[in-house]
């Protein structure tokens, strides 16, 4: 039968998408004879998930190759005239809606993984942090050295606020990773954008919390303005409960130190905060 098929499927007038679905396939064919689709059927959804990924050939011509050179294979088969060929005829024809379902699923998932590369490609061009809204680390900073610098032109006092997670995002498998993490934060980011002016900046920071910078506030404004965010994120924050966070805070009336500097005493802040179990601190 092996030599048969083989035989057969040389004769076989395809195209260049019908000769690399068919391909891989018509080694087990033998064995779909015998009783055993399953290898045909892997063979043909791997062959429709590559398409799928690649995008170089539409669904319907594979669709329409396949029905094509089962056709084909069928009626080289059946040109035989042997007992084996026609059951091994009728087999195949037994097999092609199945065989079509197999394709459409393997081209289904080659285009889930497409989709998934190309939006792992935009978060990652993108300076936001889709999830939140926040700009991403490396973001934030940018932001804050420009506020300093246009704090220190306009002689604008600046106002930080760190809602620093108790305990830091483990990296650890055993641990709660970081897309766990952050999976509850989404809520959260949109309860602060909807409680800053809209001159005001939100970033994430390293260790999975968030970096608000507030040009053009009075201390006693940001004071105000962390009470206010500490009973909003309480309210809109739903299930999966948010992760518990500590509240950094500084103020410079004039700015007269750069960014790096007011992130180091931010993060100092954040430690005290932690050893002592504070849930506000001042730097």
């Amino acid at each position: 039968m092996d030599e048969l098929i083989l035989t057969v499927y040389g004769g076989l007038a395809l195209g260049e998408v019908g000769r690399g679905l068919w391909e891989p396939a018509i080694p087990h064919l033998a064995r779909f004879v015998g009783g055993d689709e399953a290898p045909v059927l892997a063979a043909l959804e791997d062959v429709a998930r590559s398409a799928g990924l690649s995008q170089s050939v539409p669904i319907a011509v594979l669709l329409d190759e396949f029905s094509h050179g089962c056709k084909a294979l069928c009626d080289g088969l059946q040109g035989n005239d042997t007992p084996e060929a026609r059951e091994a005829c009728r087999l195949l024809l037994g097999l092609e809606n199945v065989a079509l379902t197999r394709i459409a699923a393997g081209y289904s998932a080659g285009l889930e993984e497409t989709i998934g590369r190309l939006r792992r490609d935009v978060e990652d061009a993108s300076p936001l942090d889709l999830s939140t809204g926040a700009l991403k680390p490396n973001g934030i900073i940018e932001q804050l050295s420009l506020e300093v610098n246009r704090c220190q032109r306009m002689e604008l006092s600046l106002g930080l606020l760190e809602l620093a997670p108790e305990e830091p995002v483990c990296e650890e498998p055993s641990a709660r990773t970081r897309s766990d993490y952050r999976g509850v934060l989404h809520e959260v980011g949109e309860c602060l954008h909807e409680n800053l002016r809209r001159y005001d900046s939100v970033g994430l920071t390293s260790d999975g919390g968030f970096l608000l910078v507030l040009p053009d506030i009075s201390r006693r404004g940001l004071a105000g303005a962390a009470e206010r965010l500490r009973r909003e994120l309480a309210a809109c924050a739903g299930p999966p409960a948010p992760p518990r966070f500590l509240l950094a805070l500084a103020h410079y009336d004039y700015v007269d130190v750069n960014a790096g500097e007011m992130l180091e005493a931010l993060d100092h802040s954040v430690c005290r905060a932690r050893v002592v179990h504070e849930p506000l601190t001042w730097s």
